[in-house]
């Protein structure tokens, strides 16, 4: 009877040591390793005091909503907030770029910095060896996939989430990495999420603009940043609670610490952070919509606009059909002759004032002439292409992107196309993907870009705008005599 009670016990007990075991793993399985032994100290004694007498270094990686170098400025939500505080502090602030979040630890405690600016959210493990300011932000994390239609039909949900993935990656510097594996149920993927070591979210984002990668997880201020400027991406919403985002100072550093504090509620009470959040949140997405909408002139017969006549006389001189003139006037400028853009552009056909010099026009011209030197700058561009891009079909997007943005800009979107293992004569998911990247100075700054920064997203809608109501007006509208009109 003994024998029998010592052997359940002896069973329950090794049943209990089992499953505290296995939940002692899983938890540890889900969190992060404690920051390695040669960081666990500061190295250095420099407070507030040694930080006025000198400079405010802050470490950063690059990245749009913590800092970024562009040729002529720096920004960066989180650099600009730092910024703000120094300036009230009267004391001069720098940037030192690290490249591996790990090294972030190991250069604030050996004095090479005294902020950490990386987007981070307080850790239980890290408490131990740094201190965090108060969250100056909350953030929820969200997916980020590959559209399967940048323009879905009217009425069509737009949403694209996938019901299950092959694999979903966080940046090294994620805020969620110690939720990681949570994800997994979350959000349907059939692997487990994995940490890139190396790769920032914006690395991961240009990968998931690539192909490279199937899904990423970014915080909702990476989606609000990006949404204009990567239109092939969908943000799915809140996949997950909100997180805080912190600045990181050395232990020893309690007067640094009160000052970033201080400055961050006085920012708060004033109404600075959120005005700086606003700064960093996309405008309303570009659309595109059908010819015959509420604001285009009705189609009546063959009658499309008021200068159908000036359109049709310049038929034989495409190598497309006419509709592409009506197409790109919709676009330009709603058929309006009387229209100028914030950049100068003028007339039905929104020409640029040095490019319609350069074709003999100006603003004192008729509709007909301004139409007139369009179609020159067309056959110009068409030239320019032909050798480059034999195919009509690609080569007419080539010559839509080059007319709203410029050659130069395109041949640099077409380089750096090329040098991404990208189709160089395909312009849809190729050379398209290349020109959004423009607008990232990482690739704009690239030797052999020569043409500096380019709004990728504006001659990304452009060319599928135009060439979506091209062939509306193709398919919908019957094909009147191509005769000159015109004297």
């Amino acid at each position: 009877m003994k024998d029998r009670r010592f052997l359940r016990m002896t069973l329950f007990g090794l049943a209990a040591a089992l499953v505290a075991f296995a939940i002692i793993r899983s938890r540890a399985f889900e969190r992060e390793p404690g920051p390695p032994v040669p960081w666990a100290e500061p190295f250095v004694e420099r407070d507030l005091p040694e930080v006025m007498s000198d400079t405010l270094r802050v470490l950063v990686m690059r990245d749009p909503l913590s800092w970024e170098k562009r040729p002529k400025a720096v920004s960066g939500l989180e650099w600009e907030l730092l910024e703000r505080i120094a300036d009230r502090l009267d004391v001069p602030v720098i940037a030192v770029e690290v490249r591996h979040p790990d090294s972030l630890w190991m250069a604030l405690q050996q004095g090479r910095g005294d902020i950490i600016a990386a987007q981070l959210t307080p850790r239980k493990d890290h408490r131990r060896w740094v201190r965090f300011t108060r969250p100056y932000r909350h953030v929820a994390p969200v997916m980020a996939i590959m559209r399967r239609d940048p323009f879905p039909a009217k009425g069509r949900p737009t949403s694209t989430v996938r019901p299950a993935m092959d694999s979903l990656m966080l940046g090294s510097a994620s805020p969620y990495r110690d939720r990681q594996y949570r994800f997994k149920e979350e959000v349907c993927v059939a692997k487990r999420p994995a940490s890139d070591s190396t790769h920032t979210a914006d690395d991961l984002l240009r990968d998931l603009v690539l192909g490279r990668v199937s899904a990423v997880v970014v915080t909702e201020a990476h989606a609000a940043f990006e949404a204009v400027r990567l239109p092939l991406v969908e943000f799915s919403g809140p996949i997950g609670s909100s997180q805080p985002l912190s600045f990181a100072v050395r232990k020893n550093a309690p007067a640094l610490l009160k000052a970033l504090n201080d400055g961050l509620d006085t920012d708060e009470r004033n109404g600075a952070l959120e005005q700086l959040f606003k700064g960093y949140k996309a405008a309303k997405k570009p659309t595109t919509g059908p010819i015959r909408s509420k604001r285009a002139i009705p189609v009546n017969g063959d009658s499309i606009s008021p200068y159908d006549n000036a359109f049709r006389s310049y038929a034989g001189e495409l190598t497309w059909d006419w509709h592409l003139l009506v197409a790109m006037a919709y676009k330009e400028s709603r058929f309006d002759s009387t229209a100028v853009s914030s950049k100068g552009a003028h007339g039905i056909m929104q020409l640029m004032p040095r490019t319609a010099e350069r074709l003999g026009v100006d603003s004192s011209h008729a509709v007909e002439a301004h139409i007139g030197a369009a179609v020159r700058f067309v056959n110009k561009l068409d030239t320019l292409w032909r050798r480059a891009v034999p195919d009509p079909e690609q080569r007419l997007r080539f010559v839509l992107a080059s007319y709203n943005a410029g050659p130069g800009h395109v041949i640099d979107a077409q380089r750096l196309a090329e040098q991404l293992g990208l189709d160089p004569q395909r312009w849809e998911h190729h050379v398209e993907r290349a020109v959004l990247l423009l607008a990232r100075p990482h690739y704009y700054m690239r030797p052999g870009i020569r043409n500096g920064y380019c709004n990728g997203a504006q001659v990304f809608h452009y060319v599928r705008d135009v060439v979506s109501l091209y062939r509306e007006l193709e398919r919908d509208v019957p094909k009147a005599d191509a005769r000159p009109v015109m004297p």
